[in-house]
């Protein structure tokens, strides 16, 4: 059994422990487990482990430096007919996958960016037109950090060998929205920041948190790196909050006008369904798979909705946007 420790394997009946060891219930006889008690611990954890119908190398690793021990311990299972092959999961298309995933990000939104005090400051000056000016000077800025340094993760993920139509739809992707942060610049010009200036300013630690996790992801966990790109380039925004507080406020033109050029270019191009395009190129996922990047979503959204109070907690208290590196 030790050569192939990726199968799954199950109990063919009932565990139930006793005060000797431990007893499976198979219909009308029972195998029972003598364990001494320097044993009950790993024989217990593997017992439970083939109970959940894990894969070998699982129930390997749960013993520990048992691990020999509980590879014969399985071997002896399966020639009692206590221990059976477990039915392998069968794999979903990726845009199964996706949608299924897709209801655990929307959850998870409503309860953190859709509460986050950015946003609802955004909805409340979208009617009353009271956003502070630095925070409105200080979204900008630190998006402008954000895409200056979109490069730093995206670029991993260009050359994606698995999957040739997932690696042209992501330099297609790429070829569109390199340079996005000279919009916002012409933006952030209109109001008195000049190149220099950006060049001597520091994002906020939350900002560069979220790009250093995303080029984390993107090196070393490109599906997961692709279900964050839907959220970040606005999946299923249908209206900009930010931007109509801002012409509701009479920001001037040359400030807004770059602004709204930047998002209608993301949704003319589609890149709120970039995650969807990308799972929709992948013909299977394993269930295990599916089950891993959904556990992982709650780091993501957290990390995402730490960025937007950054910005509205530092600007809001400001007396000038700019961190210049220049004054430390």
């Amino acid at each position: 059994m030790e050569g192939n420790t990726s199968q799954h394997v199950r109990l063919a009946g009932r565990l139930h422990e006793r005060p000797s060891g431990f007893v499976i219930a198979l219909g009308d006889r029972e195998v029972i487990i003598e364990a001494a008690d320097d044993e009950r611990v790993w024989m217990a954890g593997a017992l439970r482990d083939v109970a959940a119908g894990v894969d070998l190398a699982t129930i390997a690793a749960t013993a520990s430096s048992r691990r020999d021990d509980a590879l014969r311990l399985c071997a002896e299972l399966r020639d009692s007919g206590a221990l059976v092959d477990a039915d392998p999961e069968a794999p979903v298309s990726g845009l199964d996958a996706v949608l299924s995933i897709e209801a655990e990000v929307d959850r998870l939104c409503a309860a953190t960016l859709e509460r986050n005090p950015f946003w609802r400051a955004c909805l409340a000056a979208r009617e009353r037109g009271d956003l502070p000016d630095n925070v409105v000077i200080g979204m900008v800025i630190e998006n402008w950090h954000f895409l200056h340094r979109e490069a730093y993760f995206d670029a991993p993920v260009l050359g994606y060998v698995p999957n040739l139509d997932v690696r042209m739809q992501m330099n297609e992707f790429f070829a569109e929205e390199y340079g996005h942060d000279e919009i916002l610049l012409r933006s952030l010009n209109a109001v008195g920041i000049a190149r220099e200036d950006m060049h001597d300013a520091a994002p906020l630690p939350a900002t560069l948190g979220l790009c250093n996790a995303l080029a984390h992801w993107s090196h070393f966990d490109p599906m997961f790196f692709f279900l964050t790109m839907g959220v970040l380039e606005g999946q299923g925004l249908r209206s900009d909050s930010f931007l109509d507080a801002c012409e509701r406020m009479r920001w001037p033109a040359a400030f807004v006008s770059p602004l709204r050029a930047h998002s209608q270019l993301n949704i003319k191009g589609e890149h709120g369904n970039l995650t969807r395009q990308l799972y929709a190129r992948m013909p299977a996922i394993a269930a295990s798979e599916v089950r891993r990047l959904r556990a992982m979503l709650p780091t993501f959204v957290e990390i995402y909705d730490a960025f937007y109070r950054g910005v509205f907690a530092y600007y809001g208290a400001a007396e000038q946007p700019l961190r210049r590196v220049s004054s430390w």
